[in-house]
């Protein structure tokens, strides 16, 4: 069903409500707006004009007060349609990037520094959702030999990003063995996501090749054990929950408690992020928007971007749903781009 079209002065008048709301937190009344509007109009005229936006659905009218809230389909009549964009100030955008560039020299440091930008420029929570680990492309590894039967797999993902784990082979191999076996497989595995290696692998364990080539045989045992899929593929980094404590919209210790559930659950919270990653560019989703439950209270502004031989990766804020979006928008968009650039630096 179309969104009611507004006339001139209904747009002016929710937009500036909305930027009331926002900058105060409390129901906006006739009086308050009349002094704000870049038009001369009557508290009676504002009032009838609330009144017809409130049954449009777009503003609420709490019972213990004469002023009106903004809905969350008021919230997205704003963003979509009455909100000025603007980019960061060039003072604040180069201090961004200046703090990414200079804050670690792995993937890691700089993403996990990203999340701590957009939480405190935000005020809010901030985010950030690496490559799920088999959705990586895989650029090098190296295997070192531990006692036996323990072996130290070293895997550089395309993007830079660093994982270890330990594997055990029932062979006994050397460290020329373990060289010979990552040799093989930087050679004609590099690029390749995880997920497709390990398919490869499982079609050499039946050629005859890998039965009787005492390498390939090797190669075969080391990779499937190297490659092989861990619950634990998903990095997220997360920072200022905190600051949902200074807001009144979480006064309510049940719902910041259920709240800060949700961010301790990695499993649950990453299948929300992704679900609010999906599409690329920059995503706003405003409370009942959000496909958690838990999450319909909130606002989400994310951007997603595709790295070079990577899975799609992202970062965003959430919080109250009376943010300030265009600022965030513009924070969000610009501390993706910015983190782009700083991981292919990285990888280079």
């Amino acid at each position: 069903m179309a969104s009611p079209v507004l006339d001139e002065r209904s747009r002016d008048v929710l937009k500036s409500l909305i930027q009331l709301h926002i900058a105060t937190g409390a129901p906006v009344g006739s009086e308050s707006l009349s002094r704000t509007l870049d038009r001369p109009l009557s508290s009676a005229t504002i009032r009838n004009i609330m009144a017809d936006l409130e049954r449009m659905g777009y503003l609420d009218h709490p019972h213990t007060s004469a002023g009106r809230m903004p809905t969350d389909e008021g919230y997205r009549v704003y963003v979509d349609n009455l909100m000025s964009h603007q980019p960061l100030p060039s003072r604040e955008a180069a201090a961004i990037a200046h703090e990414l560039y200079t804050s670690g020299v792995s993937p890691h440091d700089v993403m996990d520094n990203a999340s701590h930008l957009l939480s405190r420029l935000s005020r809010q929570v901030g985010f950030v959702l690496a490559p799920e680990m088999q959705r990586r492309s895989f650029r090098h590894i190296d295997l070192v030999r531990l006692p036996h039967p323990r072996v130290l797999v070293v895997m550089v993902s395309g993007a830079g990003l660093v994982t270890h784990k330990v594997i055990e082979m029932e062979e006994e191999l050397t460290q020329d063995d373990l060289q010979a076996c990552a040799n093989y497989l930087n050679t004609h595995f590099t690029g390749m996501t995880l997920a497709t290696i390990r398919a490869r692998l499982l079609e050499m364990m039946g050629e005859d090749a890998a039965l009787y080539d005492r390498l390939l045989k090797r190669v075969v045992s080391v990779g499937e054990r190297a490659f092989a899929a861990t619950g634990d593929g998903v990095s997220v980094y997360l920072d200022g929950a905190s600051n949902m404590l200074e807001q009144a919209e979480f006064e309510d210790v049940r719902r910041m408690r259920s709240l800060l559930r949700t961010f301790e659950e990695k499993d649950r919270l990453v299948k929300i992020l992704n679900a609010c990653l999906s599409g690329g560019g920059v995503r706003v989703i405003i409370g009942h928007e959000n496909p958690d439950p838990e999450l319909r209270g909130m606002t989400l502004v994310t951007a997603s971007y595709p790295a070079e031989g990577e899975a799609t990766w992202g970062l965003g804020v959430m919080g109250s749903t009376r943010m300030e979006y265009a600022r965030v928008m513009a924070l969000v968009d610009h501390v993706a781009r910015t983190l782009a650039r700083t991981l292919q630096e990285l990888r280079a």
